[in-house]
C-alpha cells in the first residue's frame, strides 16, 4: 500500500503535468498596414487582424511570413516570454514537464510591420509595444522554411 506522503507526491505530479500540458496563449494578432497578411509554420495564411491559439515551446519557434497588400514579405521567428514561474513549478515539481509543456509562450499582441521590417508585441494591451527586428539569417531561416512548403 502507497504511504499517504507517496500518494500525495503523485498526485501532485499528476496534476502538474495535466496543468502544463495544455499550456498555450491566445494571441491577437494585427498588421501595421491594413490588408496585411501573416502566415505562421503549421497555420492558415489570412488577413489581420485575427487570434491565434500559439502553443507553448521548449524548443523550436512560431515561424512567420507577413505580406502587405503591394507584396512586401517580412519574415522571421515570433519573439516569445519566458514563463518563470512555469520554470519553477517544473523544478520543484517535475522537471520533465518543461520539455513536455514548454516554458516560452507567446505574447498576448503582436503587430507585424513588413514596410519597416519589425514586429512589434506586448504582454498587456494598456502596456507599450516592444520592437524587435528580425536579424537577415533568421528571416532568411524562415523564408526557406515557408519556401520549402510549396
Amino acid at each position: 500500500m502507497s504511504s499517504a506522503p507517496g500518494l500525495a507526491k503523485r498526485i501532485a505530479v499528476v496534476c502538474t503535468v495535466i496543468a502544463f500540458a495544455g499550456c498555450s496563449t491566445v494571441s491577437r494578432l494585427e498588421g501595421a498596414t491594413p490588408g496585411t497578411t501573416l502566415a505562421i509554420k503549421g497555420m492558415d495564411r489570412t488577413e489581420l487582424p485575427r487570434t491565434e491559439k500559439l502553443e507553448s515551446k521548449a524548443t523550436g519557434q512560431h515561424e512567420f511570413m507577413a505580406t502587405t497588400p503591394d507584396g512586401k514579405k517580412l519574415y522571421g521567428l515570433l519573439p516569445l516570454d519566458v514563463n518563470g514561474g512555469t520554470i519553477v513549478l517544473s523544478i520543484l515539481f517535475f522537471a520533465p514537464a518543461l520539455f513536455i509543456a514548454g516554458f516560452r509562450d507567446a505574447f498576448p499582441f503582436y503587430q507585424v510591420d513588413p514596410e519597416n521590417n519589425v514586429i512589434r508585441y506586448k504582454l498587456k494591451e494598456t502596456d507599450e509595444w516592444k520592437q524587435y527586428q528580425p536579424p537577415v539569417a533568421e528571416g532568411n531561416r524562415s523564408k526557406a522554411s515557408f519556401d520549402a512548403l510549396k
